[in-house]
């Protein structure tokens, strides 16, 4: 199961993040946000990641000049698209850094499965979030139900999501890539080591557990 811990701004709470056993960390330049980074800030930041872990910068409808400068005076290797960006931007990063994965997020809508079909051939994994015309950061969940529709789509969950909320979801049919999680290991505006240690020991005792499992129906 794919974890990814979001919305970092002190090198402290990196240096606690990585001691998890997390694929990817994120940072959000996006001035609007309350835990936006400046170019700087996340050049320095992103220096502390392992190179196991997926460096995440989220921006929301970007210039192609922005998007260079992160690429290029940071050490990220993914860009996170969280805005109503068009396919051509997606599709000239993919042109212009081939090395660099593409995260797309979408509001869980009526539209979604028509939305990812728009995008589908220039991204690597979709970031499902509560629909906010503040592109995400509502700490809400949304209706799980609407991700029944999805097939053969790797995305993660994200809007809200803490231990109690994954251990919720998993109560339902359904199948996801993993989870997208920002305020759930928050308190006080800071991360909270404890809960990010609960979160990916949770889920990554579970995936062991599914592939002893598997072992043994195989055999």
């Amino acid at each position: 199961m794919f974890l990814k811990y979001c919305g970092f701004q002190s090198e402290d709470d990196v240096t606690r993040a990585i001691e998890n056993d997390i694929d990817a960390i994120g940072f959000i330049h996006y001035p609007k946000s309350k835990r936006h980074q400046s170019i700087e800030d996340i050049a320095q930041l992103t220096k502390l990641v392992p190179e196991k872990i997926h460096k995440v910068v989220v921006v929301v409808n970007p210039t192609k000049e922005i998007v260079a400068k992160l690429i290029e005076e940071t050490n990220i290797d993914t860009i996170q698209f969280h805005g109503d960006e068009d396919v051509a931007l997606l599709r000239w990063c993919n042109s212009q850094y081939p090395d660099i994965q593409i995260y797309k997020a979408l509001p869980a809508s009526s539209e979604l499965v028509e939305a990812i079909e728009t995008y589908r051939n220039e991204v690597d994994l979709f970031i499902i979030d509560t629909p906010s015309i503040h592109y995400g950061g509502t700490g809400q969940s949304f209706d799980w139900q609407l991700l029944k529709q999805l097939s053969d789509v790797p995305y993660l969950v994200a809007g809200g999501m803490d231990l109690e909320k994954i251990q919720q979801f998993e109560q339902l049919d359904i199948q996801t890539t993993g989870f997208d999680i920002a305020s759930g290991i928050e308190v006080e505006g800071r991360k909270d080591p404890q809960a990010m240690k609960q979160i990916s020991n949770y889920i990554k005792e579970r995936d062991k557990n599914d592939e002893r499992n598997n072992t043994t129906h195989s055999n």
